[in-house]
């Protein structure tokens, strides 16, 4: 059997180098990937990222109608990517990783592009043979297609390890044992909450003496770097590192943060779906977050009291949580999939 996995941006997509290694492992598969050959990037407003974004997807659309396989299996955020699949009358298992349509409702409005994205999303769920989710709190929003649901989070692999030891990757920083780090992991944008760090860092000084540890790129950068202007002893960038040391940050820190704006689909998100808590998790680290969903991993405030609780959690009063890999949670849910598709196309 033959599966096609299709995904807009496969060079970042943890999430498939782990799909692509587990399917492998339940034999009689050939997994591969579609790699886009047409790509163009826009830095600019909003008006022109949708033009390129378009265009983009358009391309891509147009590679889809010529691959050839069994099985796709397509990753949604856009959920466009399935409409040849549909004309074309091809079996594909839909990944819904978040919900495309209120996404695009939250940043346009509730206007034609919000419209067309529901009518989409809609046409991508009727018609899968199979619904994978990276997390439980999707379930409700896709039970009523009546599709087998298959829910695969977003766990580490057991490979994420430390390279060096804690106070060894500590005193490279120039960070004695006594100090405590509070950590983020993330893209530096609106979405994963990096405008709000200048105010928590703020706050939380004025209870605290802590060094804030920001891993991670992107638009809001520059405004990190004012707010490190503004505490040069108490905020350290690190901008981009590759996946493979993220394992000795969260190693080296006391407390991980996970800010988000709340938002209508806020209550999507948890440890299952977003990478990188279930990655504080496999190092035992108390967990501070606001803006997503409730869960026994961490601990979740209003924005304005992520500093107080980032001072709870050095005080020993935020629980550890849970280890979990995707070895261990996922990969028997991946072949179980694998042999129901297998049973499909015989």
């Amino acid at each position: 059997m033959k599966v096609a996995y299709i995904v807009l941006d496969p060079v970042k997509s943890a999430r498939l180098r782990k799909i692509a290694q587990s399917v492998r492992k339940c034999g009689g598969v050939a997994f591969s990937v579609m790699i886009p050959k047409v790509r163009f990037v826009w830095r600019g407003n909003k008006l022109g990222r949708l033009f390129i974004g378009i265009t983009n997807y358009l391309a891509f659309i147009l590679q889809i109608m010529l691959v050839k396989a069994d099985v796709f299996w397509v990753a949604n955020c856009p959920d466009i990517f399935v409409l040849p699949l549909v004309l074309r009358k091809k079996r594909y298992v839909l990944d819904y990783r978040s919900p495309w349509a209120l996404q695009v409702r939250q940043e346009f409005g509730s206007g034609p592009w919000a419209r067309l994205s529901a009518i989409i999303e809609d046409i991508g769920l009727r018609y899968a043979e199979v619904i994978t989710l990276t997390t439980s709190k999707l379930v409700t929003r896709v039970k009523r297609y009546g599709k087998p649901i298959c829910v695969i989070p977003n766990y580490p692999l057991k490979s994420f390890r430390v390279t060096v030891s804690r106070a060894e990757f500590r005193r490279s920083h120039s960070v004695s044992d006594s100090e405590n780090v509070v950590l983020f992991v993330g893209r530096l944008s609106r979405v994963e909450g990096a405008d709000m760090l200048c105010d928590i860092v703020a706050s939380a000084l004025k209870k605290a003496n802590v060094v804030f540890w920001v891993v991670g790129d992107g638009p809001l950068y520059p405004l990190l770097e004012r707010c490190k202007d503004k505490f040069p002893s108490n905020i350290r960038l690190f901008g981009w590192r590759p996946h493979e040391e993220i394992p000795n940050f969260i190693n080296a820190s006391n407390v991980c943060v996970v800010p988000r704006h709340k938002v209508p689909y806020s209550h999507f998100y948890n440890e299952e779906g977003v990478t990188k808590i279930s990655e504080y998790m496999l190092f035992g680290k108390p967990i501070v977050a606001c803006g997503i969903a409730g869960s026994k991993q961490y601990l979740l405030l209003d924005e304005k009291e992520m500093a107080e609780g980032i001072i709870e959690a050095l005080n020993g009063k935020v629980p550890s949580p849970s280890y979990r890999t995707w070895e261990d949670c996922c990969e028997k849910k991946i072949c179980e999939l694998v042999g129901l598709l297998r049973s499909s196309n015989s």
